[in-house]
C-alpha cells in the first residue's frame, strides 16, 4: 500500500534573489556603457556559503575582468555579507538584513568614486582599441 503525500505546500519567495539582482544590473551596465563593457556574476559554494562575485568586463582589452565586489549568503537570501574591495580605502565588509538594503547598498557600490573611476578607465581604454 502506498503512503499518502505527507508534504506540504511550499510558498515560493517573491523576494528576487541576490542573483537574480546582480545579473539585471549587469544588463543595466552594458545599457550604460552602449555594450563597450558588461558584467558577468559568478557563483560558488564555500564553506556552506553561496558566493557570487561581480565583475566588470571589458571585451576589448583581452576580455579584462575587474572584481567590483563580492556578495556570500547561506540558503536563505538575507542576511547576507558584501565583501567590496574600495581601491583607496581597502576592504569593506557590509552585513544586509533584507533586499532594501540590499539594493541601497549596490547604489552606493555603483556611485561611489572607486567604482566610477574604475568603470571610466577601462571605458576610455576599450574606446581606444
Amino acid at each position: 500500500m502506498e503512503t499518502k503525500n505527507l508534504w506540504p505546500d511550499f510558498p515560493v519567495e517573491v523576494t528576487k534573489s541576490p542573483r537574480a539582482i546582480l545579473k539585471e544590473q549587469a544588463g543595466y551596465l552594458m545599457a550604460k556603457t552602449n555594450n563597450v563593457l558588461s558584467a558577468d556574476v559568478e557563483t560558488v559554494q564555500g564553506n556552506g556559503q553561496i558566493i557570487h562575485q561581480f565583475f566588470v568586463v571589458a571585451p576589448a582589452l583581452n576580455n579584462y575582468r575587474y572584481r567590483i565586489f563580492t556578495v556570500s549568503h547561506e540558503v536563505l537570501f538575507y542576511p547576507l555579507v558584501v565583501t567590496w574591495n574600495e581601491v583607496q580605502g581597502g576592504l569593506s565588509e557590509i552585513k544586509i538584513e533584507n533586499q532594501q538594503e540590499f539594493l541601497s547598498i549596490l547604489s552606493q557600490i555603483f556611485k561611489d568614486t572607486s567604482t566610477t573611476r574604475v568603470i571610466s578607465s577601462l571605458l576610455s581604454q576599450s574606446l581606444a582599441e
